[in-house]
């Protein structure tokens, strides 16, 4: 369902993006949403558990959780045990059940953002259903404020901490496709599902625009990190196949995979049509996707069962023009629809071949009309503005206390 924009005459609630780490490489959308968050006049703060790999220029304020001294955080502690003495205890009583999934830190770790919180008013919105959900969930019960949740898909499927829990605890969730949204749905049952709204994590088309013309060769590029579910096995097999005998492959991204697949490129005779860039800033996969002829995203699910949700990356370079060939697994199906991609079989090799090959024999009108059409794609499905604006109202219609705070004992 479409949610307009909240009126421009009220005030944009104060928002605090939680993360585990910030800036980074791997997380861009985090950044890309606070930013278009603050373009629509919410003040936004980003609190993270520790520094990330990205780069520092981002514009944004933002709390480290794990700088803070330990005399900050005692006299942060005693402030907030003094307000907050009933809630502080069952903070304590409710760390043993949590620890049975995750690890939980002291409250005290948590204390100076919830002074910060506290003083500013802040609704805090969680990125993942890990730790920061937990010190979300936490920081929202001893102030008796509500708080969101976006969910991703390593949360859910392969680590899914406290999940019921959290789904329940937060005023709204979010994931970014129907895949996930269903799944968040089923998990958190009838009563809390009616919370759980599709968000998509969007691109900025007119940051993500091509500014030259298609190079119109046979390069084929892959952007993620180096872990199972990204396919990235099949699609070396798949460059060994005669029909991609003329193609290179340039692979974007680091990981724990990074021997096994260059040992792979090597067995199959491919390793001289491979080049492994390392992870790169958002700048340079930019730039890598203006030279591509064709992305490649040939998601899986892993052994452990972790997976995609919809990358973001595809959408990227749908934005630019630039053609995509992905398998059906997760949300790529609702984002690459007939005339605007190739979507293979999960798993085949030899499907993921012929879907490329298909593509690289397009001549430069056929190609550019694909491209085309994935960007007008990408502007009515995942347009950054419009999905934030989105995201905007309906943290515009949370109430003012958190869900169950009526039933606490009042200490304030």
């Amino acid at each position: 369902m479409s949610h307009p924009p909240a009126p421009a005459s009220r005030p944009r609630r104060p928002l605090e993006l939680w993360c585990d780490t910030f800036p980074s490489v791997s997380e861009t959308f985090v950044l890309a949403e606070a930013r278009a968050l603050a373009g629509l006049g919410h003040p936004v703060r980003i609190g993270a558990g520790a520094p990330g790999d990205g780069p520092g220029d981002h514009g944004l304020p933002v709390s480290h959780l794990w700088r803070e001294g330990t005399g900050e955080r005692l006299r942060a502690m005693a402030a907030v045990a003094a307000r907050h003495p009933w809630r502080c205890l069952q903070d304590l009583a409710a760390r043993r059940r949590w620890r049975r999934e995750e690890p939980v830190p002291p409250l005290r770790t948590l204390a100076p953002a919830i002074r910060r919180l506290e003083a500013s008013g802040a609704l805090v919105h969680a990125h993942f259903a890990t730790g920061p959900a937990l010190r979300a969930l936490r920081a929202s019960r001893v102030l008796g404020r509500p708080w969101s949740l976006t969910a991703h898909a390593y949360d859910i499927y392969l680590a899914p901490a406290n999940l019921p829990e959290k789904l329940s605890a937060a005023a709204l969730v979010t994931s970014g496709c129907e895949y996930t949204v269903q799944e968040l749905r089923r998990r958190a049952g009838p009563g809390d599902a009616g919370r759980v709204h599709e968000i998509v994590m969007g691109v900025d088309p007119e940051r993500f625009r091509r500014t030259a013309p298609a190079p119109g060769g046979r390069r084929i590029l892959a952007v993620g990190r180096l872990v199972e579910k990204k396919g990235f096995a099949l699609l070396l097999d798949a460059l060994a196949d005669p029909r991609l005998a003329r193609a290179d492959l340039v692979l974007v991204g680091a990981g724990p995979l990074l021997d096994a697949l260059r040992a792979q490129a090597a067995a199959l005779g491919v390793e001289r049509r491979v080049r492994f860039t390392g992870a790169l800033a958002e700048d340079a996969v930019r730039g890598e996707l203006e030279a591509a002829d064709v992305l490649a995203m040939p998601c899986v699910v892993a052994a452990d069962g972790d997976r995609d949700s919809m990358p973001v990356v595809v959408k990227e370079a749908m934005a630019m023009e630039v053609p995509v060939v992905v398998s059906d697994a997760v949300g790529l199906p609702e984002v690459v629809v007939p005339g605007t991609g190739v979507v293979v079989a999960t798993g085949d090799a030899s499907a993921l071949a012929a879907g490329l090959a298909q593509v690289l024999a397009l001549g430069p009108a056929e190609r550019a009309a694909l491209g085309r059409a994935g960007r007008a794609r990408v502007i009515e499905r995942a347009d950054l503005r419009t999905e934030t604006a989105r995201l905007s109202a309906l943290l515009a219609e949370l109430p003012e206390t958190a869900r169950g705070h009526a039933s606490a004992r009042p200490t304030d």
